[in-house]
């Protein structure tokens, strides 16, 4: 019996020893912080020699100091002509002294000529890369991804990394872009009911739109990425309105103000401010903050074959343009210029979604979701062919806005 005992006792010491050997032994393949350099931004050009031209922006591990109070952290930008994003990272790979990381990559950039190519090959592959987070957003760059990428000079923070990771969630407070990333697009590529997005950003400076003389006091929101009329900067690159795709290509692009409306659409509008007419005041105009209320409603069915959609949508809305004469608003003059909103409104909105059915003949609205359920079976939906059948819907757009009065000064 004591020399089962001591066999036992001697079987679990060399377990023991051996765990203790096997933890403490290093892994061959283990790497150390310090073997990596991180990517913080990936650019995709059409190439002139090859396939593609692949644009890696660089940080380090300690690039987190960001040096002196105010100093950007340093940067190094490499790019290589490639047959495919993965052929590209491989031949960086040789050149760099570290093995490139992708696990910090905040944004994709490709650029406008490539979008309008089809990028769904490369939305595939990143998709596909471990590395690579699915929340990284999706830039499409009216200049080439690489100049977006070399003008991306933050000016309120000293990471590039948080730059990058900040800009797309204006559309919390503005709303005249989205924050659109890897998965949204990869899903929506994926579905039948709705069209793909993109941020949609430029690397340096437009001309801006020589005025029409319509006397709408919004023209000025009618811009995109490269035309904000900012005339003192230290960066060229900039984000504003959306790309819009047909399936994997690039089909046309949303104004700031198109934009507004497109995430009012789909829910995902929070705030946003408007110009219209002064109705008490003879040229003058008004400013109004408007503000999400309930979620916008969308009922679509087939009429003679035909799909009708009627939307209702639920806003409030603050006047910001407050002055002496503001105690003239009064119960009346409420209802006017709710009323003045909502007609404004609903006419911009019809507009728009006009162009994104017969224009662009794409649903990014995911109007087809609310027509899905009148299909008893998927077979009898993708028969339909709702991308090819888009253009031929009809529209009804309410509006109901809810002015808050109570901020408006009193004399």
């Amino acid at each position: 019996m004591k020399k089962l005992r001591k066999f036992v006792l001697n079987i679990f010491i060399i377990l023991i020893i051996s765990v203790l050997i096997f933890s403490l032994s290093g892994c061959y393949s283990a790497q150390s912080i310090d073997d990596l350099t991180y990517a913080i931004a990936l650019g995709i050009d059409k190439g002139e020699h090859n396939n593609l031209a692949i644009t890696v922006q660089f940080t380090f591990p300690n690039a987190s100091e960001g040096g002196s109070s105010g100093e950007t952290a340093p940067t190094i930008i490499n790019t290589v002509e490639c047959s495919s994003i993965n052929s590209g990272i491989s031949l960086l790979n040789s050149y760099t002294s570290k093995e490139i990381n992708l696990s910090h990559c905040k944004i994709i950039v490709f650029s406008e000529e490539l979008a309008t190519l089809g990028i769904g090959e490369e939305i595939f592959t990143l998709s596909n890369q471990v590395e690579i987070r699915p929340d990284s957003n999706i830039i499409i760059s009216k200049s080439s991804a690489k100049e977006y990428i070399e003008n991306s000079k933050p000016e309120l923070e000293n990471l590039v990394a948080k730059y990058y990771e900040l800009t797309s969630y204006s559309q919390e407070y503005v709303g005249f872009t989205e924050n659109i990333t890897l998965s949204d697009f990869f899903n929506k590529l994926n579905t039948t009911y709705v069209e793909p997005i993109a941020i949609l950003g430029n690397g340096k400076k437009l001309e801006l739109l020589t005025s029409n003389n319509s006397n709408d006091s919004n023209d000025e929101l009618n811009i995109v990425a490269g035309q904000i009329p900012i005339t003192e900067y230290n960066r060229e690159s900039e984000n504003i309105g959306i790309a819009v795709f047909k399936e994997d290509s690039m089909v046309g692009e949303l104004t700031a103000i198109e934009t507004m409306f497109h995430l009012i659409l789909t829910n995902n509008f929070e705030s946003g401010i408007i110009t219209l007419s002064n109705p008490l005041k003879e040229n003058s105009t008004i400013d109004v903050a408007l503000y999400s209320h309930k979620n916008t409603s969308i009922k679509t069915e087939l009429i003679n074959n035909s799909p009708f959609s009627s939307i209702d949508i639920k806003l409030n809305a603050r006047l910001l343009s407050v002055n002496q004469n503001s105690g003239d608003f009064g119960t009346e003059e409420i209802k006017e210029l709710e009323s003045l909103i909502n007609s404004f409104l609903q006419e911009s909105i019809l507009n728009y979604l006009y162009k994104t059915s017969k224009e662009f003949e794409s649903d990014i609205d995911g109007i087809g979701k609310s027509l899905l359920t009148k299909f008893k079976t998927m077979d009898e939906w993708n028969n339909y062919d709702w991308s090819n059948n888009y253009k031929n819907t009809f529209f009804k757009v309410n509006v109901t806005t809810n002015v808050k009065s109570s901020f408006l000064l009193s004399s």
